[in-house]
């Protein structure tokens, strides 16, 4: 019964496999839909757009004129007023109750149409625009980065997913080697050439496999549902995967940290020349068309206009410009440091994984080499086993060893995989 319902259990992991399995994806697919569907990439392209409407903004405000309409009532009566108990005019009886006269004029009626026209403001636009450029480039940068992140994530869990799927697919075949040897066992034993125990021992072996099968399986799940979550994929298929190919990528011309840290010490540079141009002399024009009255019965005779020059030259404000150039000055002192700092981690990075990846490939020829001898010794120990000539713990112990160095063999890849991904998102 119990060597039935593993049979069974084997059946359905492999019928499973291989109708989910049906259709392969490589990894340009999970990598195009994340970089398709993912939330902080949409943010960065809409930010971008308000980038582009911050640099009209900037205009509307520092060139266009400011236009508005206002309208004003002021009532300030006088009492007892020439025996009058209540009466509005800019020139009462000096023992009338109200307020003084010289500052109210008994009231006001105005409406008026004003413009305001800021002159002498090119630098400060100028500074403006570049600030907002600076940043819609920052942006860029970030959008860049989320970008490169994304990837390596994305292909750093594909690779587990592909290392989970290559595990189910040599256990799957040592289970049906061992199923297969089952019957020539179980004849053995009938013939007195082999115990009892011996044909319990390759059941067991056979029950541990299958555990092994089903423990890849839980893990391929979890991999493939933190894999589709990183791309923003709601299927809920599981596809083969085809193997990945990360070929080691030249180092470029420019490196992108060294544009990041460029665009840091560009922005402390515009923020201070920003801050420098409220010492620059400013010039408003201002204008005022309409009707301003202190007295309600002469009104059409208030109408008229005024214009009005300001200007505003800053002279002393307790040394404020030195003070935020020092702290620029020690800011970008910062940014260098770290620029530096981050130059030689890279270095040591890369030649660190250069190294290991060397170090595996070695590995991996010497793996190989024992795998070759190990199917060599299966074929042998088959014919043995076949015979009568071959304890059941000595095959058993074969199998052992061969799962154990496809298990290194593929662990192995995986690693030269993961380095190779690394490597490419240092070498960036």
């Amino acid at each position: 019964m119990k060597s039935a319902f593993s049979f069974l259990l084997y059946i359905i992991l492999v019928i499973f496999s291989q109708v989910a399995f049906a259709q392969q994806l490589n990894i340009d697919y999970f990598i195009s839909n994340a970089l398709k569907n993912d939330a902080g990439i949409k943010q960065n392209v809409n930010q971008q757009q308000i980038y582009g409407l911050q640099a009209q903004l900037i205009n509307a405000q520092n060139k266009k004129p400011q236009v508005n309409f206002t309208s004003d009532y002021t009532f300030a009566p006088f009492f007892a007023d020439n025996g009058k108990p209540i009466s509005i005019t800019p020139n009462p009886a000096a023992d009338a109750f109200g307020y003084d006269a010289a500052l109210t004029n008994g009231g006001l009626y105005a409406t008026q149409l004003n413009v305001a026209i800021p002159l002498l403001n090119r630098k400060t636009i100028s500074t403006l625009q570049d600030q907002n450029t600076n940043l819609a480039a920052v942006n860029l940068s970030t959008k860049k980065q989320l970008e490169h992140d994304l990837r390596k994530n994305v292909t750093d869990l594909y690779i587990q997913v592909y290392q989970a799927q290559q595990q189910e697919e040599y256990l799957q075949q040592v289970i049906q080697q061992v199923s297969e040897h089952k019957a020539t066992v179980e004849a053995l034993v009938k013939r007195g050439l082999l115990m009892q125990s011996d044909y319990l021992l390759l059941e067991i072996e056979q029950n541990g496999r299958e555990t092994d099968l089903s423990t890849a399986r839980i893990a391929e799940v979890n991999a493939y549902g933190a894999l589709k979550n990183a791309a923003a994929i709601s299927d809920t298929g599981f596809n083969k995967l085809q193997e990945p190919v990360i070929a080691i990528q030249a180092s470029p011309a420019t490196f992108y940290f060294r544009e990041k840290f460029k665009l840091d010490s560009l922005t402390i540079s515009l923020q201070q020349t920003a801050f420098n141009t409220k010492y620059l002399p400013a010039l408003t024009f201002a204008g005022s068309g309409g009707m301003m009255a202190s007295d309600f019965t002469n009104i059409p005779h208030n109408v008229g206009l005024e214009a009005s020059l300001h200007l505003n030259i800053p002279i002393y404000d307790g040394r404020q410009r030195k003070i935020n150039d020092s702290q620029n000055k020690i800011t970008q002192q910062g940014i260098a440091y770290a620029r530096d700092n981050f130059t030689i981690q890279q270095k040591n990075y890369l030649q660190n994984i250069q190294k290991q990846i060397g170090l595996f490939n070695q590995n991996m020829v010497l793996i190989k080499k024992l795998i070759q001898k190990q199917d060599l010794l299966l074929q042998l120990d088959k014919e043995k086993l076949q015979n009568g000539q071959l304890s059941i713990i000595e095959y058993i112990k074969s199998i052992s060893d061969y799962v154990a160095a496809k298990q290194n063999l593929t662990a192995a890849k995986v690693q030269v995989l993961l380095l190779a991904n690394q490597y490419n998102y240092y070498n960036w």
